[in-house]
């Protein structure tokens, strides 16, 4: 159960998110509309990444995403390696695996150097609603898991959660809060950069309503419920690390602080780093906020 000060949250919260409400819902409904589960190709070439496809059962559909190949795993004489795999989950709606390039551009392997094992980097596609199972045919974390299982299936990654590390921005930085959590058998690290977390609390308290007109199926699917049942499972629950990443200037930094301020009362550990003079497109120039993310990511990853 959510504490007093966190319902007195949600209602202050419901209370800014009804302002120019069919305003967003109007907007928000024709966005999702002009979904494809393959998105058009970013314009111009992205050096060391390809574009690719698999099957989704579950959307009876081919779904689109980018992968970067650490340097010389074409090599016939790492034939026998395998390799840890960042997935980078987009933020925006609707869903389009093109989004996820930028996110490519801030972490991409070889700006880390030896500060990151070398790794498999994969962008992938969310969904209609980015990240969440919709409606039949649009069920963005069904396709998600297929992908996982895919990917493993496919390429030489290690194949262990301690492998597998989970990164995304906006709604992709919520989309990591509810993965992780809710599928710590898959994943072990996480970081979730200016997600809206309000957002999570509102559709927790509102029956799935994010009260901009989208109605989210599973309501219980939402970062503060999800971390709940983890902390109800007690030590069966596989550890996981989590790290929180929001600008000072973005409007959803006061989520941000609830949430943590929520997983410190459950006593879920994590890492709060708070960007100075920055919104919601984080500057990871400032203070050394890339390295702390890459090193934090380094320290999840398992080496062969």
């Amino acid at each position: 159960m959510l504490s007093t000060r966190r319902r007195i949250l949600v209602f202050l919260l419901t209370l800014g998110a009804l302002t120019g409400l069919q305003a967003q819902e109007k907007d928000m409904l024709k966005m999702v509309e002009s979904f494809q589960w393959v998105s058009p190709q970013a314009k111009g070439s992205v050096d060391g990444v390809e574009h690719r496809t698999f099957y989704s059962q579950a959307n009876q559909a081919d779904v689109g995403y980018y992968v970067s190949f650490p340097a010389g795993y074409a090599d016939p004489k790492n034939v026998g390696k395998r390799y840890p795999v960042i997935y980078y989950l987009h933020g925006g709606r609707p869903g389009a695996e093109s989004k996820g390039l930028g996110g490519y551009r801030n972490f991409r392997g070889d700006r880390a150097g030896d500060r990151m094992p070398p790794h498999i980097f994969v962008m992938v596609n969310g969904g209609k609603l980015s990240h969440y199972d919709y409606i039949d045919g649009y069920l963005g974390v069904q396709a998600f898991m297929e992908f996982v299982k895919h990917l493993d299936g496919t390429e030489r990654t290690l194949v262990d959660r301690t492998s597998r590390v989970l990164i995304g921005s906006s709604q992709g930085g919520r989309a990591v809060g509810r993965y992780l959590f809710r599928y710590p058998e898959l994943f072990a690290t996480g970081v979730s950069i200016a997600g809206g977390h309000q957002r999570e609390l509102i559709i927790s308290e509102n029956e799935g309503s994010e009260l901009n007109g989208i109605v989210i199926p599973d309501a219980s699917n939402n970062v503060f419920d999800n971390a709940r049942t983890y902390v109800d499972r007690g030590e069966a629950a596989p550890a996981v690390s989590l790290m929180v990443v929001v600008g000072n200037e973005d409007e959803n930094y006061p989520g941000n602080l609830v949430w943590c301020a929520q997983l410190a009362e459950w006593g879920i550990e994590h890492e709060l780093m708070v960007v100075p003079g920055t919104g919601h497109g984080v500057s990871f120039d400032i203070e050394n906020s890339r390295e702390r993310v890459w090193r934090f990511m380094s320290q999840g990853l398992d080496r062969e």
